[in-house]
């Protein structure tokens, strides 16, 4: 029962420690980050293809810097982690959830950035409440949204910072939502990267490459 017991916690160490390179910090900030180009966009709408192509790229760039961070940075370092079932269960559960919502959170972020067009260039919206009223609704939901979101991510990988990140993901949406300035989800984007970026240095000082790796990379 005690070594059970004791798998367990290595297995739960093992598994929190995958989150100690900082690139999910990264990652979100920096998604966060470009997702506030959208939020730039005049109203006339000049520049708003090129605008969305900049932000997809972005997000690509980012995506890319995430995997292959992982996979030749962190997974050297700290070697290929088999789990047992029920991490696997937690995995597939987590996708599903997150699944729902993507889905939610693309109709909210559309619906948010007509509103925010709409209300800028002064065009009335059939909603039967004032504008003000509505802004916040709508903000208020997308904090929701984004902050639940992260929450539930943070749960299931076991990620205390992600408490932190969900946090300021919902304020940064939020305040962006409300005070029609992009101000808010930089800082936040900010404060979730720049100590992601710290944490990423830190790693690679702490787990330097084991020898072979070193010399294959050398080679």
């Amino acid at each position: 029962m005690s070594q059970n017991f004791d798998l367990k916690a290595i297995e739960r160490k093992a598994f929190r420690s995958v989150h100690q390179d900082g690139l999910w910090d990264i990652y979100i900030g920096g998604l966060l980050l470009v997702l506030s180009l959208m939020f730039t966009i005049p109203e006339s709408g000049e520049g708003e293809l090129r605008t969305i192509g900049l932000a997809l790229l972005g997000v690509a760039v980012l995506f890319a810097v995430f995997q292959l961070g992982k996979k030749y940075i962190t997974t050297p370092r700290m070697g290929q982690v088999q789990f047992g079932p029920e991490r696997r269960k937690r995995k597939i559960a987590l996708g599903w959830i997150m699944g729902a919502f993507v889905l939610v959170t693309l109709g909210m972020f559309l619906f948010s950035l007509y509103v925010w067009n709409s209300s800028a260039s002064g065009q009335a919206i059939d909603v039967p409440v004032s504008p003000s009223v509505e802004r916040l609704f709508v903000a208020s939901l997308a904090a929701l949204i984004a902050g639940t979101s992260m929450a539930v991510i943070s749960y299931f990988k076991e990620f205390m910072r992600g408490y932190y990140i969900a946090f300021l993901m919902a304020v940064g949406f939020f305040f962006t939502l409300v005070f029609d300035t992009t101000a808010p989800m930089i800082a936040a984007g900010a404060l979730i990267l720049v100590p992601g970026v710290v944490l990423f240095i830190s790693f690679l000082r702490q787990y330097p490459l084991p020898p072979r790796e070193a010399s294959h990379g050398n080679s």
